[in-house]
């Protein structure tokens, strides 16, 4: 059989503001759509099956900049073309260009959480087919269908067999084809495959691994558990086998995009030791970032386990230091647990603190609908000096389709209009439902979480101007600095270390060794002094990114937006 069709799949452009944040820098692709994508490469009707993600892009361009469709297409022309829908503030471009897809013949198919939670809204804006939930099985019954002899065909008909999608029949009408199965076990999956991406600008910053899906916790604002399921995950030697190539292409940067790393303690303790047996038997230098819960700082032998690996970073989902709002999310934990178990973490791991300011209640909170934007504020100020995090990013709460937050917010008539407020500021800078009863004020809380960030990064008023890119900072290390700091830190470290072995001792446990009072302490320490330079450089890196952000909000008209909306009382309280 002639191997004659392309299929392409796109990663639309992050919009300009959203491109000012930590992650944002960090160049990496979503797995999802590449995992799709790998499942079908070596079909045999296909010639050709490739990926472009707009936000790491250096190929053709169009006058305004952006990659050039129209020049992809005369070059070789897809008959399939695919699309990431899984994050809101892109959605604008995903509708832009798969509209152009549709012009020039192109079937459309998008999947993701957003077209999963709106796809009337997606099949009105240039999509021909939305998949609901894991798409990796529907594609393959997706090009049965729509692949016969004379080509690729629209067939409405053939749709209705596949479960899991939906689209609009020949009068317009919506037709959802039922909800789909969940995939059994992820092992009997294609590895995603990464180089499928062509025209590279960078190289990866870090290479995603998404180990498992799910989530056994049911977060108000968060999607995972409803689009997904309870968590699962695939083998520790699937996982592995992932890394080892890339290691083999040259990279030794990881990110695990499980949303708890931790989900299962087991899996990820016999993950970590496979990962760390690896690295030292073929003398390989990692570094992992893993995003968990707190909860993690319970298990000891799982900490051993990571650092082992080379788990250098944990990006904690902290949320809220006030506990009246951690309720109202339905995180299960409270301030004060968040503090004692970032405590011990901060001596083992960076930490990166992801937060939501100003989170709306609903009526059964207590107490923190009388806190003031400026009394929250205090609350992260103190939050951040006992839990030892690193570095932090704060944000405006997100109601995302498909959440349970989303829901309440529209019953209660809080959504800010998507005329005003569109999905493109769907990045957590931008305030998207009215604070107000909530007894806060809008724009305080718009500005807030940014000034947050900017404090911690930058510093108050005079450390900004005095201390300009934090070069007092780096004046200090560069010359007295080093000694005093290695100094302090190997006697807090070594003190720690005696009362440690002195406690031991009583269990009657031989500790009395040279290298376990003497030398441990001092690699301890030198490791404190590059926890601080590494902090500075982050920090002033990031101090950066916020002055930018906050130079394209001035520049934006969306501080008008809020005065229409709030000011010339477009919105009822």
């Amino acid at each position: 059989m002639k191997r004659e069709l392309t299929i392409i799949g796109i990663i639309p452009q992050y919009p300009k503001h959203s491109q000012q944040n930590i992650y944002a820098k960090i160049k990496m692709p979503p797995v999802g759509i590449l995992s799709v994508l790998s499942q079908i490469n070596h079909h045999p009707r296909l010639k050709e099956v490739y990926a472009i993600d707009e936000n790491n892009y250096n190929g053709p361009q169009d006058f305004t900049g952006q990659p050039d469709h129209s020049f992809l297409q005369a070059k070789q022309p897809a008959q399939l073309a695919l699309f990431y829908g899984g994050m809101s503030n892109s959605i604008p471009r995903l509708y832009a260009v798969a509209a152009q897809y549709k012009d020039y013949g192109a079937i459309t198919i998008a999947g993701g959480s957003h077209v999963d939670a709106l796809p009337q809204e997606a099949l009105r804006s240039g999509v021909d087919i939305v998949v609901h939930g894991e798409g990796e099985e529907t594609i393959l019954e997706l090009l049965t269908v729509l692949i016969s002899d004379s080509g690729v065909l629209l067939n409405r008909t053939g749709l209705t067999q596949v479960k899991g999608i939906s689209f609009l029949d020949e009068t317009g009408a919506y037709v959802f084809t039922g909800k789909r199965q969940p995939i059994n076990d992820l092992n009997e999956l294609v590895d995603p495959d990464l180089t499928l991406i062509k025209f590279l600008k960078n190289r990866w910053s870090y290479i995603p691994l998404n180990r498992g899906r799910g989530c056994n916790w049911n977060c108000e604002f968060c999607v995972v558990n409803k689009r997904y399921g309870k968590y699962k995950c695939t083998s520790a030697d699937t996982t592995l086998r992932q890394l080892i190539k890339y290691t083999d292409l040259g990279y030794n940067k990881f990110f695990f995009t499980d949303d708890n790393f931790a989900q299962n303690p087991a899996d990820a303790i016999a993950l970590c030791r496979k990962i760390g047996d690896y690295k030292r038997q073929f003398l390989k230098k990692l570094n992992l970032i893993v995003q968990v819960r707190s909860e993690v700082a319970e298990n000891d032998e799982l900490i051993e386990a990571m650092r082992y690996a080379g788990v250098s970073m944990l990006a904690i989902g902290y949320e809220s230091p006030i506990n009246e709002e951690l309720l109202a999310m339905r995180k299960g934990v409270t301030a004060e647990k968040l503090i004692a178990r970032s405590k011990k973490l901060s001596d083992y791991f960076y930490l990166h603190g992801m937060f939501i300011f100003g989170y709306p209640l609903n009526k059964n909170t207590p107490r923190s609908s009388f806190y003031t934007i400026k009394q929250r504020a205090e609350f992260y100020k103190e939050f951040f000096k006992k839990s030892g995090i690193d570095t932090i990013q704060v944000l405006n709460a997100v109601p995302l389709p498909g959440s349970e937050l989303r829901a309440r917010l529209e019953s209660e008539g809080r959504l800010l209009p998507l005329s005003l407020v569109g999905w493109d500021k769907y990045d957590g800078l931008f305030l998207c439902y009215d604070p107000r009863p909530d007894g806060l004020d809008a724009f305080d809380l718009q500005n807030m979480p940014t000034l947050i960030m900017k404090k911690m990064y930058l510093g108050g008023f005079i450390r900004r101007n005095l201390n300009y890119g934090n070069w007092l900072n780096w004046a200090y290390i560069a010359t007295i600095g080093f000694p005093i700091q290695i100094v302090e830190f190997y006697v807090r470290r070594f003190m720690r270390n005696l009362l440690e072995r002195l406690r031991a001792r009583k269990q009657m446990r031989n500790v009395w060794t040279l290298h376990a009072v003497f030398t441990v302490p001092l690699a301890n320490a030198w490791g404190d002094v590059k926890k601080i330079w590494r902090n500075l450089f982050v920090k002033t890196y990031a101090g950066a990114i916020v002055n930018r952000w906050f130079k394209i909000y001035r520049e934006s008209d969306f501080n008008s937006k809020l005065q229409r909306i709030f000011t010339d009382n477009k919105i009822a309280k």
